[in-house]
């Protein structure tokens, strides 16, 4: 399907944790796209634009977009100016970054490794992937962030964890407080752990490019095929 320009409205918008926040955008139509794409926001007045992937399962009127706004850039601006009715002018919906059902009929095993805000297009492909393909094999989320009070999500990750037991999720806090449980470090302290057979593994990454260049360093000595690393860089 080929992108197309539509004009939404603000339909709900919230401060999840510290600069994270979801803001959801409803069209007068159902919007069709595949988990994992992005949305491309109008975000000034002369056109300039910014890319947010969707947060949202396809299959309704609207779309969430999961917006970090530290870097107080002008998409930043646009995304906390916004109040509820606002129009907003969405060009959507692109990118490649899905899983292929293809692919799904040979792999055991998804490993999806995020930092960040890079969680944004995960939680629709591995929603879509359970509640939807029913996909049986292993489904692997690793969760890199900062500090416990940067994190959000928890409750409808454990409600994922809770529905399938096919389903793991490892968050990892590289600067975390004295009561931390989880793991410590970068998420690659957690792939080093992890046991299975790396060939018939699926990796799915998204996040800071450092993170995304480790990991892929990481998962080729391991045995993985470059076909079968799959990622997205935000900078």
């Amino acid at each position: 399907m080929a992108p197309r320009k539509m004009v939404g409205k603000v339909e709900y918008k919230e401060n999840l944790a510290g600069n994270i926040w979801l803001v959801r955008i409803c069209f007068d139509e159902e919007v069709g796209y595949i988990p994992g794409q992005y949305a491309s926001i109008k975000v000034s007045e002369d056109g300039m634009r910014r890319s947010y992937s969707v947060a949202s399962l396809p299959g309704g009127k609207s779309i969430d977009l999961l917006v970090d706004v530290s870097p107080m850039g002008v998409g930043s601006k646009f995304i906390l100016s916004l109040k509820i009715g606002d129009a907003v002018e969405v060009l959507g919906f692109l990118g490649k970054f899905t899983v292929d059902s293809m692919l799904l009929l040979d792999a055991k095993q998804l490993l999806f490794v995020a930092t960040g805000t890079g969680i944004a297009p995960f939680k629709p492909m591995i929603e879509d992937l359970l509640y939807k393909k029913h996909f049986m094999g292993e489904v692997r989320l690793i969760w890199g962030m900062r500090f416990e009070d940067d994190l959000y999500w928890l409750k409808e990750l454990d409600n994922i964890n809770r529905d399938f037991d096919n389903f793991k999720i490892d968050v990892v806090l590289s600067k975390p407080g004295p009561d931390w449980p989880g793991f410590k470090g970068h998420v690659g302290v957690v792939i080093d752990r992890l046991q299975q057979n790396w060939e018939n593994n699926l990796n799915y990454l998204c996040g800071s490019p450092e993170m995304i260049n480790e990991t892929d360093k990481k998962l080729k000595e391991k045995g993985v095929p470059e076909t079968k690393i799959f990622y997205e860089k935000f900078f």
